[in-house]
């Protein structure tokens, strides 16, 4: 067998073993009986014209609101959530580019009351001058997990 042969050999083995210890993290270390729920997209919803809500299991809602409006480039955005039907004990927001990877950005909220939390953002400007964008509301429970997506589109002049 060759160098070449032996490295090809070691490399394949040593991914073999990342994956695995990937995929055992994942079952393993995840607490014991988190659900994880996905929200469906309601495409109806327009954030640019006020807040929007989406069902979650166990006849509970996640609301989402952006101000000010028309959302805004390149200013401070504020976000504010509701969570109505389950115990949330944190709230992020992940906004994304729908056809531009626009950065990370993913802004934790505080909570400001029974179900309802809050926290500033920014949007990057697009160069084409009109994004669209995913805000997914992240809700972690004791023991579920919940996204809720929305989009929305903003417009640079």
């Amino acid at each position: 067998m060759t160098v070449s042969n032996k490295s090809l050999i070691i490399a394949i083995a040593a991914l073999a073993l990342a994956i695995a210890a990937a995929v055992a993290a994942k079952f393993l270390l995840a607490p014991p009986g988190e659900v994880t729920y996905t929200a469906p997209l309601d495409t109806t919803c327009d954030l640019q014209a006020g807040p929007c809500s989406s069902a979650i299991p166990g006849g509970g809602r996640i609301e989402l609101a952006i101000a000010p409006r028309p959302i805004p480039l390149l200013q401070p955005l504020r976000l504010n959530v509701k969570v109505q039907g389950m115990e949330a004990r944190a709230v992020e927001v992940d906004l994304t580019g729908v056809d531009m990877n626009m950065g990370f950005n993913r802004p934790k909220l505080q909570r400001d009351g029974s179900g309802q939390f809050s926290g500033q953002t920014t949007l990057p400007v697009c160069i084409t001058g009109r994004m669209a964008w995913q805000a997914v509301v992240v809700v972690t429970g004791d023991k579920a997990k919940v996204a809720a997506p929305f989009r929305f589109i903003t417009t640079h002049n």
